[in-house]
This record gives C-alpha cells, sequence and structure tokens, in this order.
C-alpha cells in the first residue's frame, strides 16, 4: 500500500513503472542514505529539499549573503540524531565544491550569531552547543546536549517556532 499526497503517490508509481528516476537508480541518494541508516533516527533530502531546509535554517541570514546563487550548489543533505545519553544532532550539507562548503559554513555561523541577538537564556545556550564547520564539500552541523538542556530546549519559544 502507498500512502502520501497525490503527488507523491504519482510520483512514486512513475518511478516504479520506469517512468522516472528511482532512488535505487539515484547514485548520489543511495550513497546518502549508506551514509545516514547507521543512526537510530536518521532522513536524507534531496537538492530541493535540501535548499528549502537550508533557506528556513537561514531565515534572514540568508538575506545577508546571495543564497539565490549559493542554493543550487547545495546537492543533498543527511542528518542523524541519537538519543543515547542526551541529544547528539549531525548534519551534512553535500555542496558542489569546497568553496560552497565554506560559504555555507560562514552564512550559518552569521545566521546563528544574528539569532543569539534575539534568544532567551535558554536558546543562547542551545546556540553555544551547535558547532558548524565544512570539510572538502561537506557542510557540517553537529549539536549535543544533556537530557535536562534538551528538555529546557524543548519548551523553548525558538524550538516550539521550529516545531510547528
Amino acid at each position: 500500500m502507498l500512502f502520501g499526497e497525490e503527488a507523491a503517490v504519482k510520483a512514486s508509481l512513475d518511478a516504479r513503472d520506469g517512468n522516472a528516476e528511482s532512488m535505487v537508480s539515484n547514485s548520489r541518494m543511495s550513497d546518502l542514505v549508506r551514509s545516514a541508516d547507521t543512526g537510530a533516527v536518521w532522513s536524507v533530502l534531496d537538492a530541493a529539499g535540501t535548499q528549502n531546509m537550508m533557506r528556513s535554517t537561514l531565515g534572514e541570514a540568508a538575506a545577508l549573503a546571495d543564497y539565490e546563487t549559493v542554493k543550487k550548489r547545495l546537492l543533498g543533505s543527511t542528518y542523524t540524531m541519537d538519543f543515547t545519553h542526551g541529544v547528539k544532532f549531525d548534519l551534512s550539507v553535500l555542496t558542489s565544491d569546497s568553496m560552497t562548503a565554506a560559504t555555507m559554513s560562514s552564512l550559518l555561523r552569521a545566521g546563528m550569531l544574528f539569532k543569539k541577538m534575539s534568544a532567551s537564556g535558554v536558546e543562547k545556550v542551545a546556540l553555544d552547543n551547535v558547532t558548524v564547520d565544512n570539510d572538502n564539500e561537506h557542510l557540517l552541523l553537529h549539536f549535543k546536549a544533556d537530557d535536562d538542556k534538551f528538555q529546557s530546549l524543548l519548551q523553548s519559544p525558538m524550538f516550539t517556532a521550529i516545531a510547528r
């Protein structure tokens, strides 16, 4: 059985019938799935999904640079979450080159600084637990918090706005 929005169901049936590319034939997506599927909770996004996610993540900081120019170089992403000892979140965004990864890393850091200016105390602590880096053509974002800090963050306005 297949459930979902009509467009997603039609796209799935087209892939099944050989009228559209499937996940199996998309080597980039297959590689992304292999890199993420060992996590307790994981997800993979294609280029369009990654571009939307990063635009949303950057918020107003996307206006500080020409995000529309950079976004077409975002090729896909994975994230994993682990709840074994607190919360650990790892996001890896595949870009077309190391310059794009470095640019996105700088944009994300600027966005975090911008958000810190209006963040509450618990939100500032959460942002302090985020590290942003780049490695070759990957933008890397890591967040780690113990159970108590994460519980406080769940009650914050920033988290409730993201969860909507």
